[in-house]
């Protein structure tokens, strides 16, 4: 993982905890079912119990973790905070009581550990951090409204060889470039921010236009996907029965035509708000077309991505154009909060072709 990357979430996470008084409000909680298991009789225990846990599980639920990238999460998992934080904290603890209503003492002794985990993790996180302080360590930021858009190569898939990597990257310049050309912008040398190597993991600089055509690209293909995904499963778990692979190619064909469909009907939306030359429409529509299906392709092959964006600052004065600005950053980090990770386990299904046969 990139250490620049870290310090930034460690921060986050620091102020997560301390702000939202995680720790606090688990004492709290810890100390009114203690209450409860010794004087079962008292009602005032179980009111207490119950508020104190619906404040915390109104914190997680509005928690900042909730929005962070999937790239994110995988370092905190990485580095052993999952389930300790969000929407995730919030399901093992509704759990943990769902599971010990009349163990109250078990649900206790669960409490504790989370709280241990907790109280450890966090003390680790000031350390780290304070010797990033000392080793003047920097942070990874993003400048209010800059777009980063973060592409996962799987080592598998490159094997970890240069030049599978470097062929890799060449198509993933094919398909940012010709997708910004379909908006209209001029062409682009896109800036790696950072990249890391537990998978590699690039992140890069993207326009506010570009990130916004991106983030619609990829959220309509995801959710196609996943219906293919469940499709995938199946033929798969087919395969590993016996049944004969010429079988199940018909499956294969209509999940492939399945998703050029939506691909074409994609190109063409987008195609539309092209503004050059128009001897240039018809071809550019078809190279959108194959960069679409390349990124399909690799979706399916386990190759992931994200978009993060940095809001803007309150301005002194609105105007339409900042107005607009606010309105694009906020749809995209909608877009982005419902792009998530896919696990794409077993053999690949997608084959859309990526090359024009004409």
């Amino acid at each position: 993982m990139n250490v620049e990357r870290l310090h930034r979430i460690l921060i986050d996470l620091n102020e997560e905890i301390t702000a939202n008084n995680y720790l606090g409000l688990l004492q709290q909680i810890q100390q009114h079912l203690q209450n409860q298991i010794n004087q079962p009789n008292q009602p005032s225990h179980q009111t207490n119990l119950v508020n104190t846990l619906n404040t915390l599980y109104e914190k997680l639920e509005s928690s900042k973790y909730n929005t962070f990238s999937p790239s994110w999460k995988q370092i905190i998992s990485e580095i052993k905070g999952e389930n300790l934080f969000g929407i995730e904290l919030k399901d093992k603890l509704q759990d943990i009581f769902a599971s010990n209503t009349i163990t109250p003492a078990n649900a206790l002794e669960e409490l504790k550990k989370i709280h241990t985990n907790i109280q450890s993790f966090h003390t680790a996180i000031k350390n780290i951090l304070s010797g990033f302080s000392v080793l003047k360590i920097g942070r990874e930021d993003l400048m209010p409204g800059e777009c980063e858009f973060g592409y996962v190569i799987p080592r598998e898939y490159t094997k970890s060889k240069l030049l599978s990597l470097k062929k890799e990257l060449g198509e993933l310049n094919f398909i940012l470039s010709h997708i910004a050309e379909s908006i209209s912008e001029k062409e682009v040398d896109f800036k790696v921010k950072t990249i890391s190597s537990s998978d590699f993991l690039l992140y890069i600089i993207i326009g506010l236009t570009l990130a916004d055509y991106l983030s619609r690209i990829i959220e309509r293909i995801l959710n196609n996907y996943k219906t293919i995904l469940e499709i995938k499963t199946l033929r798969n778990q087919l395969k590993q029965k016996g049944v004969p692979e010429e079988e199940t190619k018909g499956i294969e064909s209509w999940v492939n035509n399945l998703m050029d469909q939506e691909i074409k009907k994609l190109a063409d939306e987008i195609i539309q708000d092209y503004k050059g030359e128009k001897n240039r429409k018809n071809e550019l529509r078809n190279a959108l077309i194959i960069a679409l299906n390349k990124l399909a392709n690799r979706i399916d092959k386990g190759f992931n991505v994200e978009i993060r964006i940095q809001p803007l600052p309150e301005p002194e004065e609105e105007t339409d154009e900042t107005k607009k600005q606010v309105d694009i950053i906020n749809k995209i980090q909608e877009r982005a909060k419902k792009i998530e990770f896919i696990e794409t386990k077993g053999e690949s299904i997608l084959s859309l072709p990526e090359t024009n046969e004409k």
